[in-house]
This record gives structure tokens, C-alpha cells and sequence, in this order.
């Protein structure tokens, strides 16, 4: 038989604790469909809040990454619209260079073609100092990536070590002006103030040797031999590197036909840079498509352990909101109980 108490009143306290229960479950219901997520302090899941905080952190690291493909896409495709300006320059250095080697103009003409030869390795020359991306100059030589041999690394993953970079030639970087195309990196010369001596005796350029040096060259007709430039000014640079060549060059049609090989070499060099550019621009979408792939993965399986469920937690709401009100119309009643005592008194 249950007893009638003053002090005490079970009941109430019941009623007191479930209301509190309700409320607690009702407020948790509203916090997560507020936010959208079912954890949102460490007290909701302690595993789950630690496993989603690392999830988080390499989803965070996958959005860097694909910024950084993009940007080495966006350094690739700046260098490769710079390097088909200067292809197509050389092509018509070369038209005018094969003009030359006709042995049909005269002193007028080939002048003409000089100037104009002059200016377009000039515009060159300056398109590569200038060209930058973020700071690094793309296409004169002067890069740390150049200067050092390593090249640029693109990190396209979240994750250290190699396997997580692509590492672009430093040859993509070199000088590519006139000077250096058709001197210093001229796979068949051997540098400096003789870049006129080829290395494939097949392709000898004794009009050219003659023509800077004075010396005897080969079976050139030395009938038609002009002053030699003073190798002293070229090889101390009182001549730019550009009118050295153009004053070498077009003077008559033999020294502007041995021309025509070191343009076909600065024609190839520039073709090879871009067949590699794009080589690596498909390389680095498929980088960018496997972070995607990835990225959506982990959001998935993020999104799994946080995110709340709203049905469910729509559900909890107004189960909680119902006992909530139940329990506050009950403990009303509680609180009247101790009462009934004073009828007996």
C-alpha cells in the first residue's frame, strides 16, 4: 500500500526527471535539424566526432589540392600561349630566312629581310623576359626551377611523399629567346661565340664561320666572301647576340641557306616544349578528376557519421515535444498529491 507523504513526493521527482528527459531529447532534435548535423560537440559521438574531424581535415586537404592542379594547369597553358607566339615567329623567320638563301635579292631585299628577321627575334626575346605566372618567369632561364634542375612539383594530393606530386621539367622553363634557342641550347653547337660550328659534319656552315671569324672555311667561294664581324666584339657582347647573327646571316644566300639548320633546331626545341606541355596538362586533369573522385568519397562517408538524419529527427522533435507537455501536465498533478494529507489532519 503506498504511503502518503509530506517531505517526499515520488511522484513529483518521476515526473520532474522525465520532463527533464524530454526536454533534453527535444532540444537535441531541435539542435539537429537546426544545424543539419547529428554531432555537433563530442558529447553526440566521441568516435564518430574524432573519425568525421579527420575526414574534414583531408577533405580540406583536397580542395588545396585541386587548386593546385588548377594552377598548374592555368602556369602550363600561359607557357604554352607564349611558346606558340614564338613558333610562329620562327616559322616566319624561317620563310624569310629560305627567301634569303634564294640568291634572287639584292642588297636592298636582303636588307629588308634582315630588319625585319631583327625585329621579330627582338619581340621574342622580350615576349620571355616578361612572361611571368605568380612570380615565376615562365620562359627566359632565370626560374629556380631552371636554375637548379628540379623543376616545378605540383602537389595534387592531400598526402606527402612523391607519389603525390608531379614534378615538371625544368626544360620546360629554359630560355626561350633567340639568343638561347639559336646559341646556348642549339643541340649542334657548341656554345659561346661559336655557334655557327655545327657538330653533324653533313651540315657544315663554313659561310657562316667565314663570315664571323674571317678564317678559311671549307669549299666556300671566297669570291663572294665578306669582312669578317670581330669575334672579340661579338664574344664580349660590344654586339648583341641578335645583331651579331642578323649581320652574320643575311649578307648573302649561302651563309642565310646554313642558317636555315639552327632555325630548324629552334623550331624543334619549341615543338618538343609543347608536345610536353600537353602531355602534362592531360596529366594533371586526370590528377584532377582522380581528386574529385576521392573528394567525393570521403564527403560521402563524412556525411554518413555527421549529418543528421532530418525524418528521424523530425520524428524525435515531436515525440520529445508530446512527452515534454504529458510530462509537465503530470507533474502538475504530482505537486498536488501532498494535499490530499491535510484532509486527515
Amino acid at each position: 500500500m503506498a504511503s502518503i507523504t509530506i517531505n517526499t513526493n515520488l511522484a513529483s521527482l518521476t515526473a520532474q526527471r522525465n520532463l527533464s528527459l524530454a526536454t533534453n531529447g527535444m532540444n537535441t532534435a531541435m539542435e539537429r535539424l537546426t544545424t543539419g548535423y547529428r554531432i555537433n560537440s563530442g558529447k553526440d559521438d566521441a568516435a564518430g566526432s574524432a573519425v568525421s574531424t579527420l575526414m574534414e581535415a583531408q577533405i580540406s586537404g583536397y580542395d588545396v589540392a585541386e587548386s593546385n592542379a588548377s594552377m598548374g594547369l592555368s602556369l602550363l597553358d600561359t607557357a604554352e600561349g607564349v611558346l606558340d607566339i614564338v613558333n610562329s615567329y620562327l616559322q616566319r623567320i624561317r620563310d624569310l630566312t629560305e627567301q634569303a638563301a634564294n640568291g634572287t635579292y639584292g642588297t636592298q631585299s636582303m636588307r629588308a629581310i634582315r630588319t625585319e628577321v631583327e625585329q621579330r627575334m627582338l619581340e621574342i626575346n622580350r615576349l620571355c623576359e616578361v612572361i611571368d605566372f605568380n612570380g615565376i618567369q615562365l620562359l627566359d632561364g632565370t626560374s629556380i626551377a631552371v636554375t637548379s634542375k628540379v623543376g616545378i612539383n605540383l602537389q595534387v594530393s592531400n598526402n606527402a611523399g612523391e607519389s603525390n606530386v608531379i614534378n615538371l621539367k625544368y626544360t620546360l622553363f629554359e630560355s626561350a629567346k633567340c639568343t638561347a634557342l639559336l646559341v646556348d641550347n642549339n643541340s649542334h653547337s657548341s656554345g659561346g661565340d661559336t655557334w655557327y660550328t655545327r657538330i653533324n659534319e653533313s651540315e657544315n656552315t663554313d659561310a657562316l664561320k667565314s663570315r664571323i671569324t674571317g678564317a678559311p672555311a671549307g669549299n666556300y667561294d671566297y669570291s663572294k666572301k665578306y669582312p669578317a664581324l670581330n669575334p672579340s666584339d661579338y664574344a664580349e657582347g660590344k654586339l648583341s647576340c641578335i645583331t651579331a647573327i642578323c649581320d652574320a646571316v643575311y649578307t648573302d644566300d649561302n651563309t642565310a641557306r646554313e642558317f636555315l639548320y639552327f632555325i630548324d633546331d629552334a623550331i624543334e626545341n619549341v615543338s618538343e616544349r609543347t608536345a610536353l606541355i600537353g602531355a602534362y596538362m592531360n596529366r594533371v586533369e586526370s590528377a584532377v578528376s582522380a581528386i574529385s573522385v576521392q573528394k567525393e568519397n570521403i564527403v560521402s562517408a563524412n556525411s554518413s557519421i555527421k549529418d543528421a538524419d532530418v525524418p528521424t529527427e523530425s520524428s524525435n522533435y515531436i515525440k520529445y515535444q508530446i512527452l515534454q507537455q504529458s510530462s509537465a501536465t503530470l507533474l502538475a498533478t504530482a505537486n498536488q498529491q501532498p494535499s490530499i494529507a491535510l484532509n486527515l489532519l
